[in-house]
């Protein structure tokens, strides 16, 4: 019980620490460095009278657009899209909405990435009302070309690309990327012909950046991916103007304001790495080890302090980021709740244990994908590959745990037969003893059980207070019993 105690303190401590951190970070995150306002000379000489300049034209803009005065927040984008970026356009988001901000302009240059974060990042851009703008600066490839459909303004650097949306998936060890299979293909097909058709955007033309078979009359042929260039993303609309900057193509579309640069912060950097896929797996296989040695360890030590830190490392990690809520904390404590009523409550493996281990499972599920409870479910298909992900790294702990058991005390290694397996032979000629002496007379003596046999405990018999186990059934504190026979380091009993 005092383990017990001393392992939920520490935990709760480590837990409240970690938290003050975390709002720290995110604190600090938030900060924004303030640029000049784009074109305020141009604007006050436009409202000085130049009745010229009112009805002028900028290159490649839409004569109808309006002169908006909002302010604009910049953010820019030029690597794989991951969960890091999802986090970071939602801090964008939240920043334009707290700052009063009216135009949200992301400069995007991607061969592409994760498409769960990918549609994240899609959810967020549809959902905001924030006025949004996706300069794509070279290209927006697969995960890309998602995201900068679901923003209403999209501009392009001369000699852009734009679509080859298939997902694919590389398993370690392939030399190339594979196709996924046709339930992973049609939902992102559908994404972006919805994503599409929400912007008012050919959805044809959407589609077929997804699906090789789509065939859309002069744009793209039948077993050919499409991927659109410059002078195509703006003949087929996919593209509203080409510009050679962000700041160009802000111009054309009319949006005039001040400006505020949104960067990425150290603490998404690291996170970027803490949470990738790797790591992932790695500090989960790790801190099932060390959970299981400290089980096996007296007391509290290094093992058990090893398993908490992984934990808090891929909770906070993802916390930091916005991707982890207060939701996978609560799921992941009552799995572990649960576990602990049934190994110190309830005899056996019941209902408690298989809640309480598919909660924890859940937990490190939801906290591997990205999105909200929302996007939690079977039909979705990276809940499923989160959830495969969790049971393969669950799978790769028990083997390494069953391989130490089995193989370790058979090594001949040195070091680790030195550090890890017992090497002195405890011999009875030497004077070593498995048991006290004086439990030698206990064969046919009835006793108490003090703590519950499971099938081992302590109970009572006569005036002492010995370890005892039963031939293999429970008892509960309380019962009498009765000594049947001891062996070496055995008391067996049977309840009465």
């Amino acid at each position: 019980m005092r383990r017990l105690r001393f392992w939920l303190g520490s935990a709760s401590s480590l837990l409240v620490s970690c938290w003050i951190l975390g709002s720290a970070l995110a604190q600090n995150a938030d900060s924004v460095d303030e640029a000049p306002a784009v074109g305020e000379e141009e604007a006050s000489a436009t409202t000085g009278g130049d009745e010229e300049s009112v009805g002028e034209e900028t290159p490649g803009s839409d004569p109808s657009a309006e002169k908006n005065e909002a302010k604009i927040l910049f953010g820019r984008i030029d690597s794989d899209i991951g969960l890091a970026e999802s986090a970071y356009l939602k801090r964008m988001i939240e920043a334009a909405e707290l700052e009063g901000a009216g135009v949200l302009a992301l400069e995007l240059n991607t061969f592409g990435g994760r498409l769960d974060a990918a549609v994240a990042m899609r959810d967020l851009l549809l959902d905001t009302s924030l006025e949004t703008v996706v300069f794509i600066n070279r290209r927006a490839i697969s995960a890309g070309a998602l995201i900068s459909l679901a923003s209403h303004h999209i501009a392009i650097s001369p000699g852009g690309t734009i679509g080859a949306a298939t997902p694919v998936v590389q398993a370690p060890g392939q030399e190339l990327a594979q196709p996924v299979e046709e339930k992973y293909l049609s939902y992102f097909r559908e994404e972006m012909r919805a994503t599409a058709e929400a912007r008012g955007r050919d959805a044809d033309v959407a589609e077929a950046m997804v699906d090789s078979d789509k065939v859309v009359e002069g744009v793209s042929d039948e077993g050919k991916l499409l991927t659109l260039s410059t002078k195509s993303a703006l003949e087929t609309g996919i593209a509203d103007l080409e510009a050679k900057s962000l700041e160009e193509a802000l111009e054309a579309f009319g949006f005039h304001g001040p400006q505020e640069t949104l960067e990425r912060s150290w603490s998404e950097n690291l996170v970027e790495f803490l949470t990738s896929t790797p790591m992932v797996s790695l500090l989960g296989f790790a801190m099932l080890f060390f959970a299981y040695m400290e089980y096996q360890s007296p007391g509290f030590g290094g093992f058990g302090f090893g398993a908490l830190a992984c934990f808090l490392l891929l909770y906070f990690g993802h916390y930091m980021v916005n991707l982890a809520g207060w939701e996978e904390l609560l799921l992941f404590s009552l799995g572990m709740g649960l576990l602990l009523v049934e190994i110190l409550v309830i005899p056996g493996f019941g209902v408690a244990g298989v809640l309480g281990l598919t909660s924890i499972l859940v937990s490190f599920s939801m906290l591997l994908a990205a999105g909200d409870w929302s996007d939690f479910s079977f039909e979705n298909p990276f809940t499923l590959q989160a959830a495969t992900q969790v049971l393969l790294t669950l799978l790769l702990s028990l083997g390494a745990i069953a391989a130490m058991i089995f193989w370790l005390p058979k090594s001949r290694s040195p070091v680790l037969r030195g550090r890890f397996v017992l090497q002195q032979e405890l011999a009875t000629a030497e004077g070593f003893q498995s048991h006290d002496e004086e439990n030698d007379d206990l064969v046919g003596e009835l006793g108490e059980v003090v703590t519950p046999l499971r099938p081992s405990g302590k109970a009572k018999i006569g005036e002492r207070r010995v370890d005892v186990e039963t031939e293999g059934g429970f008892v509960a504190a309380g019962e009498s019993v009765k000594v049947l026979r001891q062996e070496p380091g055995r008391i067996v009993v049977r309840k009465v």
